[in-house]
């Protein structure tokens, strides 16, 4: 069985199919949440962005007090969101944003309709 420390260094290094390869060559039943995290990261280096999710994800399940894999899955997360963190609305689901994006709909309604609900748009 290969050591992980092997096989984050091959990650580091760019070497993702020999890591790929190792992951693959451990057991089920010694699969720890750092294999989960390590093939995550290989994974995503390849672009296998649903894949090293599902890995990420499992890491954090398995050992939720680990930051190295919970920063992981969020700049994974942040990236699939085209590099932006996703926004958490308030307990009612309604924030400013909700309110102004109304606002304008209403108004398009209107001007369709010929009224204007705000003036300067």
């Amino acid at each position: 069985m290969s050591d992980l420390s092997d096989i984050r260094e091959k990650i580091r290094s760019g070497r993702i199919e020999d890591a790929l390869v190792l992951l693959d060559g451990i057991p089920e039943q010694y699969r720890t949440a750092e294999w989960y995290y390590l093939k995550g990261a290989a994974q995503q280096r390849r672009g296998w962005l649903d894949y090293a999710s599902e890995n990420f994800d499992r890491a954090c399940r398995m050992d939720p007090n680990n930051r190295e894999y919970a920063a992981a899955k969020e700049n994974l997360d942040s990236s699939k969101n085209g590099g932006f963190r996703s926004v958490r609305k308030s307990s009612n689901g309604c924030d400013a944003c909700d309110v102004c994006s109304g606002l304008l709909c209403a108004d398009c309604c209107c001007e369709c309709m010929g009224g204007d609900l705000i003036p300067c748009c």
